[in-house]
């Protein structure tokens, strides 16, 4: 019989349904991959804060179904099952080939690495990148990240695009956490930052993310008008000035050719819903009568429900 506590609940979850086992294990298991084969149980047990022998019994236990590998030296790396999950994960978020060629032809133009970010779910997740001759890289962006959207130039990009009631919602229980000094750490101040992307079409982030790189970010659209995502470049900071105006054009030229072939029907970019109050108010008929246009709302065209590019 499982051990319960006075209220009821299994000794091994919480009061929110969560396993604490699980999640232990789950977060021992990305313990493993940041320290690249040199992780051992004590220091593990030192970072994550959980008792030795409960270490050791959650590695054996991802050891028995291939998660990780004993290393020599007492060492642990990440387990050929790992592999599996990548490879189904890159699978779920293969965007269109046609999609995907746009992303090539503009890495050959601006020689940088470009990014081609969309939904997966409720979350804004890096599909896919392609390394330029002068190969940056920033850390932990991989296939598959969906972290700092407010942070990252393709995540505004999108977010601008979208009534401020799903922005709210959005960062509801995500919230906006720092990730550098230049991070934006206010809905406000974000929800400011958006509005102007959506006026200009593109987004950009000065070292919001990783210090020392700028990236420069545009959404593409389908046909509803809805963002389903956004091309993106990164740069050092120190090359911004230089070339952001050539950066800007490119990537505004690759989100317009996405939205084409998509089918939507506006220019690029559309209307922004997170206009959509200002314009209701602005048009309204001083003796309060409703306005007859019969012109299609941009918060119409936003459905509630996110989708995949």
């Amino acid at each position: 019989m499982d051990n319960v506590n006075v209220s009821g609940v299994p000794a091994n979850q919480r009061q929110d349904g969560i396993l604490v086992t699980l999640q232990r294990g789950l977060r021992l298991l990305e313990a493993v991959a940041e320290g690249n084969g040199e992780a051992t149980a004590k220091s593990l047990s030192y970072r994550l804060g959980i008792k030795l022998g409960t270490c050791y019994h959650l590695l054996r236990t991802m050891e028995s179904e291939n998660y990780i590998v004993r290393l020599p030296g007492g060492r642990f790396g990440l387990g050929s099952r790992v592999a599996f999950l990548q490879d189904s994960l890159r699978s779920m978020l293969a965007p269109s080939p046609e999609l995907l060629n746009i992303l090539a032809r503009l890495r050959e133009e601006v020689d940088e690495t470009t990014y081609l970010t969309g939904w997966y779910g409720d979350d804004i997740v890096l599909q896919r990148y392609l390394e330029g001759s002068r190969a940056l890289h920033v850390r932990s962006l991989e296939i598959g990240y969906r972290g700092y959207a407010h942070a990252r130039a393709s995540g505004k990009a999108i977010l601008a695009f979208l009534p401020e009631s799903q922005v709210r919602d959005y960062f509801a229980w995500r919230g906006l956490p720092r990730r550098t000094a230049a991070t934006i750490t206010t809905l406000d101040t974000l929800l400011d930052h958006l509005r102007m992307t959506a006026r200009r079409g593109w987004a950009v982030d000065h070292e919001e993310f990783s210090e020392g790189v700028v990236c420069i970010a545009s959404p593409f659209f389908d046909r509803s008008a809805f963002p389903v995502g956004s091309y993106t470049v990164a740069i050092p900071a120190v090359r911004y000035a230089e070339s952001g105006k050539a950066l800007v054009r490119a990537v505004v030229g690759a989100a317009r050719e996405a939205s084409r072939l998509l089918g939507c029907p506006e220019s690029h970019p559309p209307p922004s819903p997170l206009f959509a109050a200002e314009a209701d108010t602005a048009s309204a008929p001083r003796d309060g009568s409703r306005a007859g246009s019969g012109r299609r709302s941009a918060t119409a065209a936003v459905p509630r429900r996110n989708r995949r590019s």
